[in-house]
C-alpha cells in the first residue's frame, strides 16, 4: 500500500536502542490457518509506545524454516494489508465476512512475521514521532530484538526482510541499520543478539525519487497496457518534469526538510497526480478498482481483537504518521545507496514489480537498479532480461547478477501477491531457497 495523495521524511529522533522491555500482552490465535502455531500481541518499545505483531509458523518444518518479516509502506500503512490481501494466510471471501486460508501464503515455506510500524499505524499504539526512514530503523530494530527475546526459538533462523511500496525506503534503511548493529556486536561494543539477515526483498518499491519520477509519463502514456491519459495530459507531465527534477535535485543537494517537502509537493501536484484524469487505479492501470479491503471490518470486530490481543480502532493507513513524513520530505531522499550498502555486505537483494502498477512502476524500479553501483554491479548490468517461467509458462522477465535480482511480473498491479499469488509464492520460495 502506498498513500497516493503525496509520495515522502528525515529526522534525528532516536528511540533508546537498548533491548526494550517486553510487554505482557501475548495471544495464540487460531484464525485463518489453525494448522500452525500463531503468536500475536504487543511489544513495548518505550513508555506509551507499543508495536502490534502477528506471527505464523511455517507449514513446512517450522523448526528449521527461515523467518520472513513483512512490512507494508504508505508511509503510515499497516502490515495487516500484506497479511490479509497478499501473502499472508488470511483471506476474506467475497461475502465480506467469511474467513478462509490463503493457499498461496508465504508461510507455506517460511515462518512469517507481520508488524505495524511506526507507532500509530494499524494496531500499534502511541506516537514515537518517527518522521523518516532513518528514524524508523531504531524502533524497528528494537522490536525485532524484543520479538526474538520473547520467542528465542526463531532467533537463530536466517532472516529475510521483505516489504512493498514505501518499504522501498524502509527495508534498505532498516536492513543497513541491522548490519551496523551486528558489526558493533561483533566488535564487542554491544551485547545485543546478532540478527541473521540473509536477504531483503522489495515489491514495487519507492527507492530513487529522481529516476522513478521520470517513469511516470512512461507508465501513464506508453506502457505495454497502452495510454490511460490523454496526449495533452501526457505532454503536461513531460513539460513539468524538468521543474520537478530541479526541485528533487535541490533536495538532494541541500538535505533540508523544506527543500525536500517542496519537491515532493510540486512533483505530486504537477506530475504524479495528473494520472487522476485516467480515472484508473494508481495500483493497476488496467482497472478503476483497488484491492478489496473487507478485512478491515473483520479486524475491528471485538471478537477478532480479543483473539489477537489488539486494541483500538484499526485503520489501514494513518494520516497522522503520513503527515510526519510529508513534513520532512522523506520520500524525495533516495535510499538506493542503502541497497548498495547491503549488497556490499553480502546480503542478497530481490526487487520485483507488477508491471500494471502506476504509483511505483516497474519501469522506474528497473531503471534505478540498472545504474546502481555496488560490488557486483558489473555482473548485474551486463546481463539482460530473460523470460521468467512459472510452471513452464512465461510469467514475467528476470535479470540477475552480483547478488541482485530484478523480476518484472506480468499482469500484476502494485500488490503482486494479490494479483498473481501463485507466481509470487514461487518467486519467494525460489529466493529463500537459493
Amino acid at each position: 500500500m502506498f498513500i497516493t495523495n503525496i509520495i515522502i521524511a528525515f529526522c534525528t529522533l532516536q528511540v533508546v536502542s537498548s533491548i526494550p522491555v517486553v510487554h505482557e500482552i501475548e495471544k495464540h490465535p487460531v484464525l485463518c490457518d489453525p494448522s500452525v502455531i500463531q503468536h500475536s500481541g504487543y511489544i513495548t518499545l518505550s513508555p506509551g509506545v507499543r508495536y502490534f505483531y502477528w506471527f505464523f509458523e511455517s507449514q513446512t518444518d517450522p523448526n528449521n524454516a527461515p523467518l520472513t518479516v513483512w512490512l507494508n509502506g504508505g508511509p503510515g500503512c499497516s502490515s495487516m494489508v500484506g497479511l490479509w490481501q497478499e501473502l499472508g494466510p488470511c483471506k476474506i471471501e467475497e461475502d465480506g465476512e467469511s474467513v478462509s486460508t490463503n493457499p498461496f501464503s508465504w508461510n507455506k515455506y517460511s515462518n512469517l512475521l507481520f508488524f505495524d510500524q511506526p507507532a500509530g499505524v494499524g494496531f500499534s499504539l502511541g506516537d514515537d514521532l518517527v518522521d523518516s526512514s532513518e528514524a524508523g530503523a531504531v524502533p524497528a530494530y528494537n522490536f525485532l530484538l524484543s520479538f526474538m527475546k520473547r520467542y528465542p526459538k526463531y532467533a537463530s533462523a536466517p532472516l529475510h526482510f521483505f516489504g512493498e511500496s514505501y518499504a522501498g525506503h524502509y527495508i534498505p534503511v532498516y536492513a543497513d541499520y541491522i548490519m551496523q548493529q551486528n558489526q558493533l556486536v561483533n566488535q564487542g561494543l554491544k551485547e545485543n543478539p546478532i540478527i541473521h539477515l540473509k536477504s531483503i526483498g522489495i515489491g514495487n518499491g519507492w527507492t530513487n525519487s529522481d529516476i522513478q519520477m521520470e517513469a511516470y509519463p512512461t507508465m501513464a502514456c506508453n506502457s505495454t497496457y497502452g495510454p490511460v491519459v490523454s496526449e495533452e495530459t501526457c505532454q503536461r507531465m513531460r513539460n513539468n518534469m524538468p521543474a520537478c527534477l530541479k526541485r528533487v535535485n535541490r533536495c538532494h543537494a541541500t538535505g533540508k526538510n523544506s527543500d525536500c517537502a517542496i519537491a515532493e509537493a510540486y512533483c505530486n501536484t504537477h506530475v504524479v497526480s495528473l494520472f487522476d484524469q485516467s480515472r484508473r487505479s494508481y495500483y493497476d492501470v488496467r482497472t478503476s478498482d483497488d484491492p478489496r479491503s473487507d478485512y478491515v471490518d473483520y479486524l475491528n470486530k471485538n471478537t477478532t481483537k480479543e483473539e489477537i490481543g489488539a486494541t483500538g480502532l484499526y485503520e489501514e493507513c494513518s494520516d497522522k504518521v503520513f503527515e510526519h513524513f510529508v513534513f520532512t520530505g522523506d520520500s524525495i531522499r533516495n535510499t538506493d545507496s542503502y541497497v548498495a550498502n547491503v549488497l556490499n555486505q553480502g546480503i542478497r537483494v530481490l526487487l520485483y514489480a507488477g508491471d500494471a502498477d502506476y504509483i511505483c512502476s516497474w519501469y522506474g524500479n528497473y531503471a534505478w537498479s540498472s545504474v546502481l553501483k555496488f560490488d557486483g554491479s558489473d555482473d548485474y548490468q551486463t546481463q539482460k532480461m530473460e523470460p521468467w517461467l512459472v510452471d513452464g509458462i512465461e510469467a514475467g522477465q528476470i535479470q540477475s547478477g552480483g547478488n541482485l535480482t530484478f523480476i518484472r511480473i506480468y499482469e500484476a498491479g502494485h500488490e503482486v501477491p494479490y494479483y498473481q499469488p501463485k507466481a509470487a509464492l514461487q518467486m519467494f520460495n525460489t529466493h529463500i531457497q537459493t
